[in-house]
């Protein structure tokens, strides 16, 4: 590979990469180009399948014999595997890209496998969440054994900082090595708002800070999967240098842009660090990191991809201000929420949800993951709840019977064993219901595409590793006990 997944002529290469389960988890361009490739690429796809698929297509006559080019198989440092097609000259259809190479594969492409990594980080996080159910004594345990809730504290927050740093490592591999288009659309801002408010709010307040957000009626024009992906690198930024205060999340109008402002009441910055800061984030595309670190690396690369201004004002000892300067959509306006404070606020504290009985609530979960799957049906059954664990759709539709008990709640990952997805699982098992029933996805992957399609699905997303009391605050507003 000689360090880079460029060509020597600039052309993106055709890619296939697998994660550590042998599941196809991306490709290039130039792969889906290929005549041997092309229409069969699905994410999801085992190599095994893949070759099946390409052989039976040469037996039949469908697909010639030998139209499968040469191909190099390296294998990624965290499980999973490469192929690169080296041999195969670029189909008519195939771009040039000025792109960042995407670097030794053995190191930087281990986030093919992201996906299958998170979900041990998944798993730990629900668990460590209900120990520390026991530990409060909803189960027996000492109600003053506070150094060993500290602890385990400690190692959720630990747990959340592998998390975004396996997420921000992912994302920044796609991006730099092409693999990422914006989608640009216009929508409403809010939504991306509050979604960062239910699910970062938990996080802020297990440190004893307080995360508000102003809700914004604005109309932007930009890829919102980005956008939000840019918003939870600066707040993960932010997070990690917070000690004790306030961090606000709100929007401004100005002009035909729209600023979307992150305010904290931290240590903030020396003129001489607030100079560097912005001498990095203004610095041009393929100059390095430099003294920015995984999150502001991210958030400068997502920026420059979407064509957003970054502003940063800060003072030494009152805190700090990053702004993203996203455009009005020119058909819409917009009516902003001033984030200074002149209109009303809104704050979105982490929901109490701890109080709140959902016992005896029926639970359908779907999750491929044996390990994640234990885990959620231990942290659901310790909140009291009746829990049906399946791996995917057609096993949850044998668990629940010819004759199915309705459920009161449907959660689903995103990639299931199967043909179905966790979106078609929870609409087909809600028809077997005949009823309506809520349902959540919850999932690993951080591919915008496939973020977007849960999304647009209408059902609330929540990533993993999930907090424990983000989860049960987010099973408790889509029972109806918490009309927000």
């Amino acid at each position: 590979m000689n360090g880079s997944q460029d060509d020597a002529d600039g052309t993106v290469p055709a890619i296939l990469v697998f994660g550590a389960n042998g599941l196809l988890a991306d490709w290039t361009p130039a792969a889906a180009d290929l005549p041997a490739l092309a229409g069969r690429l699905i994410a999801g796809l085992s190599a095994d399948d893949l070759c099946a698929h390409l052989s039976a297509g040469a037996d039949t006559g469908v697909m010639p014999t030998g139209m499968m080019p040469e191909h190099t198989v390296l294998p990624l440092a965290g499980g999973g595997m490469v192929w690169r097609f080296d041999g195969s000259p670029p189909s008519s259809n195939s771009r040039k890209t000025a792109a960042t190479p995407m670097g030794d594969p053995a190191g930087r492409l281990f986030a093919a496998a992201s996906h299958d990594l998170r979900q041990p980080l998944a798993a730990l996080s629900l668990l460590i969440g209900t120990l520390d159910g026991r530990l409060g004594g909803r189960l027996g345990g000492r109600l003053d054994d506070r150094p060993d809730r500290d602890l385990l504290r400690s190692m959720a927050q630990a747990v959340e900082s592998m998390r975004s740093m396996v997420d921000g490592h992912f994302d920044l591999v796609r991006l730099e090595s092409g693999l990422t288009e914006p989608d640009i659309r216009t929508h409403a801002v809010n939504g991306v708002l509050m979604r960062l408010a239910m699910e970062v709010a938990p996080r802020f307040a297990d440190r004893g800070l307080r995360f508000t957000v102003m809700p914004c009626s604005a109309i932007v024009r930009t890829d919102s999967a980005l956008l939000e992906r840019l918003l939870r690198g600066l707040i993960a930024n932010t997070l990690r240098g917070m000690v004790r205060g306030r961090v606000l999340l709100g929007c401004r109008a100005r002009g035909d842009h729209l600023r979307i402002e992150l305010w904290d009441s931290g240590r903030g910055l020396s003129p001489q660090r607030l100079a560097s800061l912005r001498a990095e984030l203004a610095k041009p595309a393929g100059e390095g990191a430099g003294s920015l670190g995984l999150d502001l690396t991210l958030v400068r690369g997502l920026a420059r991809k979407l064509g957003l201004g970054l502003e940063v004002c800060a003072e030494e000892g009152r805190g700090t201000v990053i702004a993203v300067v996203v455009p009005l959509s020119v058909d819409t306006g917009a009516d902003a929420t001033d984030a200074s404070g002149r209109e009303e606020a809104v704050t979105a504290p982490a929901p109490d949800s701890s109080t709140t009985d959902i016992s005896r609530t029926r639970i359908l979960v779907i999750e491929d993951d044996p390990m994640v799957l234990a885990a959620l049906e231990a942290l659901l059954g310790q909140w009291g709840c009746s829990v049906v664990g399946a791996e995917s759709y057609d096993m949850a539709v044998e668990r629940l019977g010819p004759a199915p008990e309705p459920c009161d709640l449907i959660i689903s990952d995103l990639r299931l064993k199967g043909a179905a997805n966790g979106i078609v699982a929870i609409r087909q098992i809600a028809k077997l219901f005949e009823r309506p029933v809520p349902g959540m996805i919850l999932t690993g992957d951080t591919d915008p595409k496939r973020l977007r399609e849960a999304r647009l699905s209408g059902y609330p997303l929540l990533h993993k590793p999930v907090a424990p009391l983000a989860l049960r605050a987010a099973v408790v507003r889509l029972l109806g006990h918490d009309p927000l």
